[in-house]
């Protein structure tokens, strides 16, 4: 079928390639491409093979999952890679440098009691990500036709202007100089969508991003000086182990302090804090100032943690004096916590569509109306230091 993701499994475990070609073989147009036991073979195939997806093994002899993962995006940019990593520090290491070199997402390999239970979570994870790469796919494919019928047309366009030009010139025995015929594609721009006045005071950054977010927060928070004067409390949707490490690679870039959150930790300005993998993430009231904890709670929006039950907490201790960052991830964790703040006079910015990952999160906010501003990644950072340091004075 036209339609089918074709999929490439690498690893060199047997056990693994059997499990992920017999879901890949279960899931609606999912074609299996096939399965190698390294890097350096999986190159071979990608060379001879259709493939739109490969699930990568980071571990593996002759070639690991890094070192073809880098070779993938620089010889074939248009192919997806979701890496497969256990639950290991040197694993989450390797990962979030998997993640800037250009992986889509990553899954961890579960380690439950029976194959049944692994099998299961293997499969919830990896039916959202092959509808996603399904989307960019195809998104791909429908802006190359839509340039490329753009392109033809204004060529057509100019062609029969530089005509007219040369019989006019021809009548009038004039020397032919004509101007090129060049296509005149305009790239669009993305406006603010101011809706809400700005908090004459903002005291706290709430901010939820999900698939995508490592290199988003790369882009974002190493960029914010050294005398940012609020808090940043975090989400981002990853598994245990994976936050700790994401918090000490942007700590290591960024001018303010960067911490996966811990239990009872005092809430402090010019520093980030960003949930632990697997709990959430609430900050409450204490004496001379503001304490996080960490709970066990079921999961919300399937997610744990979840940036709405963050956002509600926010909202209880410092009301509307909130600045909500929503940025690229799948699905609408914090579209309820940025409406409800934004009720209480927050003010609520999202990542545009063009620069996100995945429009999921972000576009949940942006549709039911409840963001104030939509801005490209690259203008984010200053953004957000302009108005933590100015307010609504202006």
């Amino acid at each position: 079928m036209a339609e089918d993701i074709n999929i490439l499994v690498v690893d060199d475990t047997v056990t693994y390639r059997q499990i992920l070609s017999k879901l890949v073989e279960e899931i609606k147009d999912a074609k299996l491409s096939g399965t190698t036991s390294n890097g350096k073979i999986a190159l071979s195939k990608i060379k001879i093979k259709d493939v739109d997806l490969v699930l990568l093994d980071m571990y593996m002899p002759v070639m690991n999952g890094l070192e073809t993962l880098q070779i993938i995006k620089k010889e074939y940019p248009h192919i997806e890679v979701i890496m497969l990593s256990a639950f290991e520090k040197g694993n989450a290491n390797l990962t979030m440098q998997a993640l800037e070199n250009g992986a889509l997402d990553f899954i961890t390999k579960p380690a439950e009691n029976s194959v049944e239970k692994n099998v299961a979570k293997l499969r919830s994870a990896l039916v959202p990500l092959m509808s996603l790469v399904k989307t960019r796919k195809f998104s791909r494919k429908a802006r190359n036709l839509n340039l490329s019928d753009r392109s033809k047309t204004n060529q057509e366009i100019s062609q029969k202007a530089v005509n007219r030009i040369q019989a006019r010139r021809i009548r009038e025995k004039a020397p032919s100089i004509v101007p090129s015929a060049r296509p005149a594609i305009q790239k669009q721009q993305i406006v603010p969508h101011v809706r809400a006045k700005i908090p004459i005071t903002i005291d706290v950054v709430a901010l939820g991003v999900s698939t995508g977010g490592p290199n988003a927060l790369l882009k974002v928070i190493p960029f914010f000086s050294k005398d940012f004067p609020v808090p940043i409390l975090a989400v981002q949707h990853m598994p245990p182990m994976f936050t700790a490490s994401l918090a000490e690679r942007l700590d290591k870039q960024s001018h303010i302090k960067i911490c996966e959150a811990a239990d009872g930790q005092r809430v402090e300005p010019g520093a980030m804090f960003i949930a632990p993998g697997g709990r959430h993430m609430i900050v409450k009231k204490s004496v001379g100032g503001y304490n996080l904890n960490l709970t066990d709670t079921e999961p919300v929006n399937s997610c744990r943690p979840a940036v709405d039950v963050l956002f509600r907490s926010v909202l209880n201790v410092y009301g509307g004096n909130v600045l909500t960052v929503i940025m690229t991830g799948m699905g609408n964790d914090g579209a309820a916590g940025v409406s409800a703040i934004r009720r209480k006079g927050g003010y609520s910015i999202v990542q545009d569509e063009a620069s996100s990952v995945v429009w999921g999160m972000p576009g949940a906010v942006a549709k039911s109306e409840n963001a104030d501003e939509i801005i490209a990644l690259d203008k984010m950072a200053s953004r957000i230091e302009e108005l933590v340091k100015k307010g609504g004075k202006r």
